[in-house]
């Protein structure tokens, strides 16, 4: 099979001005094209639209080509694994008359984009996304503080340290992962008694009273979302608290005593005889009062029909087919969460009218409306980007069905095609 073009505009005009030449004899040279240019945009702290910007020959139409950076090797990255964008938001423009072109497009990740005009590329350009994170800090008394990190993409496994300051040093007080659970050591990923809430929330106990600050650090870590190698950038937020209770810090703030206030009649009630102990004037209670009963949590609602979605099968991979690796790995699908939480999709499976079947073997959680590609050949797995490990092409060009169940055997989403077409189908 021919490698698909990427050249979208200008060819019939192209083939026009040839067959014209021929035909008179003699032609005019045609104007060289002008190659678009793609300025490098702003780093947004949290998802957004954002305005993408360049240059092209005047009025002149503009298409944007993208992957996620999870998708793709940094390293290495050309046009060849860009895609044009089908989230909703137009992606297809023409330039003003200056030959500057604007396009909106929301970012919820690490980008890598292009423009195409006149059949030509512009500069790829690696766009980085800064995770934010919402921060609260709710005192309690007796010396405890609650806290809770949000962050935005609301992404499971982001890695969060809460520290105190103290002096002029901060001390770690908690570190885990938007995940829900407190690790006491480095924030490693939970096991398979982990939560999927995309939070990081605890108590703090014994700490200093007095106005303290806090801040929450979220970081590139042991988790392969959150990393400079797939442009997700960190994020420190700080907050203040005061903290009630006794016992002050290092960190008391201005006009705020670190110690306990003064007695103002330090002996009320002295003792007659100092040999002899002072009773206690309280009576202690007579039983320990029980504690509050642990709910049982609930069970977990069985995953709906489409809540995870085919949203793109590249079932013709670019170029001629070959038992290449990279041919082979030209060739994947693309599963979208549709709803608002993470689901774990251990044990699901992806089958071929063959019978061809790849399987989430261990837990592996798809946050809240984001994607995950898997690839037919072989290579490293990442957090959105898994590879099936086959030597060979799988998915029938002419025509086929990729099936996606649970691990109850509950079909959630089905993709069919019929006939070979533009090389994929988005479902």
């Amino acid at each position: 099979m021919q490698r698909r073009p990427k050249t979208i505009f200008g060819a019939s005009a192209a083939v026009g001005a040839m067959i014209a030449a021929t035909l008179v004899g003699t032609a005019s040279p045609a104007a060289a094209a002008t190659t678009p240019t793609f300025n490098t945009p702003e780093i947004p702290t949290g998802t957004r639209v954002i305005t993408l910007s360049g240059t092209a020959a005047p009025n002149t139409d503009v298409q944007l080509w993208e992957q996620a950076a999870a998708f793709v090797d940094l390293d290495d990255v050309t046009t060849d694994w860009l895609d044009v964008p089908d989230y909703g938001l137009p992606t297809l423009v023409k330039s003003n008359a200056s030959g500057r072109w604007e396009i909106q497009r929301f970012m919820d990740s690490g980008f890598v984009w292009a423009v195409q005009a006149d059949g030509l590329f512009s500069n790829i350009v690696k766009a980085p996304l800064r995770v934010a994170a919402d921060f609260t800090l709710t005192p309690r008394g007796d010396n405890t503080v609650d806290f809770r990190v949000r962050t935005d993409p609301d992404q499971p496994w982001f890695p969060v340290a809460i520290e105190r300051k103290d002096g002029s040093t901060w001390t770690r007080v908690a570190s885990g992962v938007t995940d829900g659970t407190v690790y006491a050591g480095d924030p490693t990923p939970p096991g398979d008694d982990g939560d999927a809430e995309a939070e990081f929330d605890g108590t703090l106990e014994d700490q200093p009273a007095g106005l303290q600050t806090y801040r929450a650090v979220v970081r590139e870590g042991n988790t392969e979302y959150a990393t400079p190698a797939n442009l997700m950038l960190s994020n420190t937020v700080s907050r203040d608290v005061t903290v009630t209770g006794t016992g002050g810090g290092n960190n008391p703030g201005p006009g705020t005593s670190s110690a306990p206030p003064p007695n103002p009649n330090p002996n009320p009630n002295p003792n007659p005889n100092p040999g002899t102990p002072t009773k206690p004037t309280t009576t202690p209670p007579t039983s320990a009062p029980k504690p509050p009963a642990t709910p049982k949590p609930a069970a977990p609602a069985a995953p709906a029909v489409g809540s995870v979605k085919f949203t793109r099968v590249q079932y013709n991979a670019p170029g001629k087919d070959t038992r290449k690796n990279k041919s082979v790995n030209g060739e994947y699908f693309k599963l979208k969460n549709t709803t608002k939480k993470a689901i774990n999709l251990k044990g699901w499976t992806i089958r071929d009218r063959a019978g061809n079947l790849y399987r989430f073997t261990s837990n592996y959680y798809l946050a809240a409306g984001n994607s995950v590609i898997v690839r037919t050949g072989k290579g490293s797995n990442k957090s959105t980007l898994r590879y099936w490990g086959k030597t060979k092409h799988v998915w029938n060009n002419g025509g086929d069905k990729a099936t996606l169940r649970t691990s109850a055997n509950k079909t959630i989403d089905i993709c069919t095609w019929k006939k070979a077409g533009k090389g994929y189908t988005s479902c």
